[in-house]
């Protein structure tokens, strides 16, 4: 008995243990968790840009509007392949009526009529690209079952006739249908839809490299907000190292009230713009995330070296590289030539415009379905058709006009794209020159000021600086960090914005790379 009693302890232990166990595996995979989710994600630069051009809607846009291009080509190319179809023009065709016909003799007929008509046809068509023309082999059946039901009156006397009729028409026939004196409409829908597909490309490489530039323009702008609000809270450890000091030396005797006093003004001061500095911070990371198409709720922090290696670059080699690699002066050319097009399209509307058929074939009628098929009889036919437009009151002039005026349009965008370029390409060298003596200047400023707070506070500390002096001195450190700051941005964006404004890269001496996902 008392064995027994001891091992029922021994397993209630057991189980009690297991459980404290798993309990304790569960919390602590819960602790795991917790302190995941409050890590946040640390992005680069081109991590950023690599998640922007996977997973943005700007991104995502680019590569369905390249898809419609595509898949418009792949439609119009298809356009000079064989293709079939089957039409069933009567499945079925009934009809019913009464029809009254007068006869000689003052006598009238009154036909009551019932027919069903079954029809289909098979295709099979073979466009012609350098004509336009189509070739078309034909089959055809067709099953028409007529029933007349006759009454011809003259005077008292009313005879009724019955009539019933049911025919097989199987047909088979080649046919050729050639428009003439007109453009070649399935040539031009060609040429568009390539011209489309090329001007879609030059976009889509023109919209990834302005995104990878939003992106990196939006990258240093949250980097700088990072250091903004890490200047701001070393501004505040500074403060409260100042009051701490402040107020050891008032209680003992070694300064006013009044200087501890406007310390701790400063200290409330820093504090208050160290807390505006992490709401803007997290403003912007929301609205980065979104950019670059990451979830808004996971936490991210961005990390650069914002090292600085001077180039120098020249006007005329900038504007040498824009010249030959922008892809906004291929897509005025593309529009030209689609223009161009349109013009053509538009004044043959009112061109005189004509049809050659075509057609050989056999055909049989029989009362019978096994008789439909023998002793075939010819089918032939040549047709020629005109349409020769009158007047239209200048409707067509009109439009041609209209379409020659957008041909001009487009011929003088594409002239006065190259200004645009070479103003942009003198203001964006201007920037990045001064960009790159901006942080010249700052470098050394932030080196100074930083040498000069130190001094500063050793002589606090000593009691040779009164407090306003010091905050001065801190003033004037903040500022030297922040204007560092913006002028090392400044030159990273203007940098970025070059590659983007030439598609050439200085820093590695090398084009700047556009990845167009390939065609399916």
């Amino acid at each position: 008995m008392t064995n027994l009693k001891m091992g029922c302890i021994a397993m209630k232990t057991s189980s009690l243990k297991r459980f404290i166990i798993v309990v304790a595996l569960f919390l602590f995979s819960l602790w795991i968790s917790a302190i995941w989710a409050q890590t946040p994600r640390i992005l680069t630069l081109e991590e950023s840009i690599n998640i922007a051009l996977g997973q943005s809607y700007e991104a995502k846009r680019l590569e369905q509007s390249l898809i419609n291009s595509r898949m418009n080509l792949k439609a119009a190319e298809a356009s000079f392949k064989s293709n079939g179809q089957i039409i069933f023009s009567s499945l079925p065709l009934f009809q019913e009526g009464v029809r009254q016909t007068p006869i000689a003799g003052g006598a009238f007929t009154f036909d009551r009529e019932k027919f069903l008509n079954l029809q289909g046809e098979v295709f099979v068509n073979q466009p012609i690209a350098a004509t336009d023309g189509v070739f078309s082999l034909v089959g055809s059946m067709r099953r028409f079952e007529q029933t007349i039901r006759s009454e011809i009156q003259a005077g008292p006397i009313t005879t009724e006739i019955s009539t019933d009729i049911t025919d097989y028409n199987p047909q088979l026939r080649l046919q050729f249908v050639q428009p003439l004196f007109t453009i070649n409409r399935r040539k031009t829908g060609y040429q568009k839809a390539r011209l489309n597909l090329e001007n879609t490309e030059q976009q889509y490489s023109r919209s990834q490299l302005d995104l990878i530039f939003n992106v990196s323009t939006n990258f240093y702008n949250l980097f700088r907000a990072q250091r903004q609000l890490e200047i701001d809270q070393e501004r505040v450890r500074q403060s409260e190292n100042a009051y701490r000091i402040a107020r050891l030396k008032q209680q003992a005797g070694l300064l006013p009230e009044v200087e501890a006093l406007r310390l701790e003004i400063d200290l409330a001061n820093a504090r208050n713009t160290a807390s505006n500095s992490d709401a803007t911070l997290k403003d912007l990371k929301d609205a980065y995330k979104i950019l670059i198409g990451f979830p808004i709720t996971s936490d991210i922090a961005v990390v650069t070296e914002l090292d600085y290696s001077p180039i120098e670059v020249s006007e005329q080699e900038a504007l040498a590289e824009a010249l030959k690699r922008r892809t906004e002066l291929r897509s005025d050319e593309i529009a030209v030539e689609l223009s161009e097009i349109s013009v053509r399209e538009t004044d043959s509307q009112s061109e005189i415009v004509g049809e050659l058929s075509l057609r050989y074939g056999i055909f049989k009628v029989a009362e019978e379905f096994k008789d439909a098929f023998q002793d075939f009889d010819n089918d032939r036919s040549v047709r020629l058709s005109l349409n020769v437009p009158l007047w239209d009151w200048g409707k067509n002039s009109a439009e041609v006009q209209a379409a020659e005026a957008s041909l001009n349009t487009s011929r003088l965008a594409k002239t006065n794209r190259i200004d645009e370029i070479k103003r942009e390409i003198r203001k964006i060298v201007r920037n990045l020159q001064s960009a790159r003596q901006r942080v010249e200047i700052t470098r050394r400023s932030e080196e100074l000021a930083q040498r000069s707070y130190r001094i500063s506070l050793l002589k606090f500390e000593s009691g040779d600086l009164n407090s306003q002096d010091l905050a001065l001195e801190q003033n004037r450190l903040t500022q030297a960090r922040l204007n560092s700051l913006d002028a090392m941005i400044d030159y990273k964006q203007s940098l970025a914005d070059l590659h983007r404004k030439t598609l050439w890269d200085f820093e590695k001496n090398q084009p700047v790379e556009v990845r167009i996902p390939e065609g399916k």
